[in-house]
C-alpha cells in the first residue's frame, strides 16, 4: 500500500481526499501535514497491539562481547541489539537474560531470539494491517480536522473492527512456520 493510499483511507473518514501532488508539494496542505506528523506514532500504536506473526523476524546482533567476570549480574555475554528493534517477542531456547540499554545480557554465545522491528517491511504485511494504521492515524488527527464532530468515534469503531479481524486471523493462522528449538 502506498502512502497516498494509506492517507486517503485515513482522510476518507473526514470526506477528504488528496493527490500525489499534495504529498509532493513543498507547502503541503493541513491534512498532509497532520498525516505526516502523526504517521510514525500510528505505526507504533499498531505494533503494540499484538505480536504480529507477519512482522516477527530473527534478531541479528551487530556486536557481541565476552567477559569471564560477567557484565551484568554474572552474565558472560553482552550482545548489542540492532538499531530499530521495537520489541523482543520470542527466544529460541530457554535461558535467563536481561535486555537493558540496547544490549542483551545472557550466558549464550549465540542466542536465538525473534523480534519486531519498528520499520515495516516492504512486503508480507497484510493490507488490513495498513488499514489499522490508517484508522489509528484518523483517530489521532480527528480532533484537529473535525473538532466539532464525532468523527473520532467513527475512526475508533473502524479501528476496533479492523483490529479484531486481524487478531482473529492471527489466532486462526495454521500456516505458521515451525521454529526449531
Amino acid at each position: 500500500m502506498t502512502t497516498l493510499d494509506l492517507y486517503n483511507i485515513t482522510l476518507s473518514i473526514f470526506d477528504k481526499e488528496i493527490t500525489q501532488a499534495d504529498l509532493d508539494s513543498a507547502t503541503p496542505i493541513k491534512e498532509v501535514r497532520l498525516c505526516n506528523q502523526y504517521y510514525p506514532l500510528a505505526v507504533v500504536k499498531a505494533l503494540r497491539e499484538f505480536d504480529w506473526s507477519f512482522l516477527i523476524a530473527p534478531v541479528v546482533f551487530t556486536e557481541s562481547e565476552y567477559d569471564a567476570d560477567g557484565f551484568v549480574k554474572g552474565y558472560l555475554y553482552k550482545h548489542q541489539l540492532p538499531e530499530g528493534l521495537f520489541k523482543i517477542v520470542y527466544f529460541g531456547s530457554d535461558f535467563p537474560y536481561e535486555a537493558v540499554g540496547g544490549y542483551l545480557y545472557c550466558n549464550e554465545e549465540t542466542p536465538v531470539i525473534y523480534g519486531i522491528m519498528a520499520t515495516l517491511p516492504s512486503s508480507g504485511v497484510p493490507e488490513d494491517f495498513h488499514e489499522l494504521i490508517a484508522y489509528t492515524l484518523a483517530y489521532q488527527i480527528a480532533p484537529l480536522l473535525a473538532p466539532e464532530g464525532k468523527l473520532d468515534q467513527i475512526a475508533l469503531q473502524k479501528y476496533t473492527w479492523t483490529l479484531s479481524g486481524l487478531i482473529s486471523a492471527e489466532c486462526h493462522n495454521n500456516s505458521r512456520e515451525v521454529v526449531d528449538e
